[in-house]
């Protein structure tokens, strides 16, 4: 079947993750490489943070085109202690970038305890809980971040001043196998501002201003994501910049706001740790089970139907698009196919919507 009008295609996992794999490779990628990034964009898509999906292919193909991408990049890490490192990821796909650092990360804490990890010169990193869950499942607490330049409003400012800078936290579990806590410190990403532009519903009041400073509810006006939380969101996201990029002599907001050329980049930050340094593992597993169902047994707000632990609706979404496939956009979808055309390769065959 082909699409219904208005309402998109289903499309099945892994024939997306193949497909956007064949579309980068075509674009210049190493197989291994094209697929670490294809992963990286269906994973968001499965657990319903779509903005991070395959809607970015079209712009990740167009930055591998112009060189903003690299797409065979010479990745470097440098041990610089027992339990810090620096990735240059020399303008790697973020998340070819990223999971290099993640790996590294979670073999430097086996032997450590401890690792803490900073990608320098890289790309759109994606979504931090796709590596953040990674570090969790291997049974160790994870903190992933990532910012870049400015595109958020600073509180109080009528311009952006600093990054939405996304941040993760995850650890291992029993239950559910990990809680984890993935945002970004804006109120709405800029992601999901594409992903209504595709779909043509409004962004909430407040999330975005236009590019002369003016509240908008459309997404085909807003330039301008809000600091989640004003001032709070704001500092966080300024905070991060100093953690990554500042500590690692690659700043990103500084530059573009003294007014030097601005051309795509991002920093990230990976940390792992294990949790035997602390006691036993079982034991911390369980008390945090005990922790979930003591935040799920308290009395509901009225009109609330459950409560969630963190990470928990992203899993069950996950597993219903494992079974039920992944929705798409009739914008984003329409743009699939023209890329598909552009670099010959076959779009996957969409699931029967009747």
């Amino acid at each position: 079947m082909t699409e219904t009008p208005g309402n998109g295609v289903v499309v099945d996992p892994e024939p997306l993750a193949r497909f956007c794999a064949d579309v980068f490779e075509r674009a210049g990628m190493d197989r291994n490489s094209a697929r670490t990034q294809a992963d990286v964009l269906v994973w968001a898509n499965l657990h319903g943070v779509d903005s991070h999906g395959a809607l970015r292919v079209p712009r990740y193909v167009a930055w591998l085109s112009s060189g903003v991408m690299n797409p065979r990049p010479r990745i470097r890490i440098d041990d610089n202690s027992p339990a810090t490192f620096v990735v240059d990821a020399d303008r790697a796909a973020g998340g070819v970038a990223m999971q290099a650092a993640t790996r590294h990360a979670i073999a430097k804490a086996r032997s450590n305890g401890l690792a803490w990890g900073i990608v320098r010169k890289t790309t759109h990193t994606g979504p931090m809980g796709y590596y953040a869950a990674q570090i969790a499942e291997a049974g160790m607490l994870a903190i992933v971040a990532s910012s870049s330049r400015p595109l958020m409003a600073y509180h109080g400012a009528r311009k952006a001043g600093v990054a939405t800078s996304p941040i993760a936290m995850a650890a291992p579990c029993n239950e559910s196998d990990l809680v984890m806590l993935d945002m970004a410190t804006a109120e709405i990403a800029i992601g999901k501002i594409l992903k209504a532009r595709a779909t043509g519903d409004p962004i909430p009041p407040g999330s975005a201003m236009t590019a002369d400073g003016k509240p908008t509810t459309n997404p085909l006006e807003a330039a301008v994501p809000m600091p989640l939380a004003g001032p709070r969101g704001a500092g966080l996201s300024l905070l991060l910049e100093c953690f990554q990029g500042v500590l690692v002599d690659h700043p990103l907001l500084a530059p573009a706001l003294r007014g030097e050329p601005v051309v795509h980049s991002q920093n990230g930050l990976v940390a792992a740790i294990d949790i035997g340094l602390f006691g036993d593992v079982k034991a911390f597993r369980q008390r945090i089970d005990d922790l979930g169902e003591a935040i799920k047994s308290l009395p509901r707000a009225e009109g609330i139907d459950a409560i969630y632990l963190p990470g928990e609706i992203e899993r069950e979404t996950a597993a219903k698009r494992r079974r039920d496939g992944i929705p798409l956009p009739s914008k984003t979808w329409k743009v699939l196919r023209q890329i598909a055309r552009d670099v010959g390769v076959e779009t996957p065959q969409p699931r029967d919507q009747r």
